[in-house]
């Protein structure tokens, strides 16, 4: 269902505050596995404040945050893509910074028990659970469904697996009592229009398939134009045949510029990198994109 019509951002500013890799022009900043990114999106002389994911334990998101300059008391809204702990650790921290009652909006299942074999159980979900977050002031919002952040920023939602060659693979979860595969429907993404270039397509990790992603973007906006994807593409593990089907369709997709990092994985990056060439822009802890 194309939910239409989708109002356009004006300018748009992402600063990484977590990303497993830091400069070393920026040596003050902590790199560490996990991702949390702040969104500034401004329409008619308003700018909104979004935060995509809080990044690991305990509050590395924080204190980056404050080396860069970023006031977190002044973000509005905040937005997880999903309960692996790389994503959620800081999220208690944040919300006593911010000391209001802003939303946070996550898949219903974002907080139930997550685990993956590496090569003995690991539990790899959140630390908390949701009354906990409630508890830290935020006003809880858990979805299924895409959710309107504010004018052209919306989140996807539970994500259809179209593409046949992306597989969610590997984790595990607890449902009436029973240790069960984990098929991460929790996995959601941003979507945010920017006018007159496009969609930017906004991933924690892209469990769902970063392909799967941009075309379930296509698909509920309406807009065909990829003008930026940023985040996680979940292609660390990945075997060649799947990292080069991906390469294949995003090169189909044809997006104006690819800012990976996370999850994404070195070979991944450097296949994209030698495809896209200058359109490929791998990120790290500190940077400021501007679209």
């Amino acid at each position: 269902m194309i939910l239409n019509p989708i109002p356009s951002v004006e300018t748009l500013q992402i600063t990484v505050l977590v990303e497993d890799s830091v400069s070393m022009w920026k040596a003050d900043l902590i790199a560490k596995h996990g991702i949390s990114l702040l969104i500034e999106a401004s329409v008619a002389g308003t700018t909104s404040r979004i935060l995509m994911d809080a990044g690991p334990p305990p509050d590395i998101a924080l204190k980056n945050a404050d080396i860069i300059g970023v006031d977190m008391r002044k973000v509005d809204g905040i937005v997880i893509s999903h309960g692996h702990y790389d994503h959620t650790g800081a999220l208690l921290e944040i919300l006593k910074r911010i000391g209001a009652a802003v939303p946070v909006v996550a898949h219903p299942k974002a907080f139930r028990p997550k685990f993956v074999y590496k090569p003995n159980l690991k539990f790899i979900g959140s630390a908390f659970d949701q009354s906990s977050v409630k508890a830290n002031g935020a006003t809880l919002l858990l979805a299924r469904n895409s959710v309107k952040i504010t004018d052209g920023v919306m989140t996807s939602g539970e994500i259809a697996r179209d593409s046949g060659f992306e597989k969610t693979e590997g984790f595990f979860t607890v449902e009436d009592d029973c240790l069960i595969e984990d098929p991460m429907v929790d996995d959601q993404a941003l979507f945010i229009k920017v006018k007159d270039q496009g969609l930017v397509v906004i991933t924690g990790c892209a469990h769902s398939g970063i392909i799967n992603t941009v075309r379930h973007a296509q698909k509920i906006t309406g807009v065909k134009e990829v003008y930026a994807l940023v985040g996680g593409f979940h292609l660390a593990e990945a075997d060649d045949k799947r990292i080069q089907a991906s390469i294949n369709e995003l090169v189909r997709i044809n997006p104006k510029s690819i800012y990976p990092g996370h999850c994404t994985g070195s070979k991944a990056i450097h296949e994209l990198s030698n495809i896209l060439q200058d359109r490929c822009r791998p990120i790290q802890t500190g940077d400021v994109i501007q679209l």
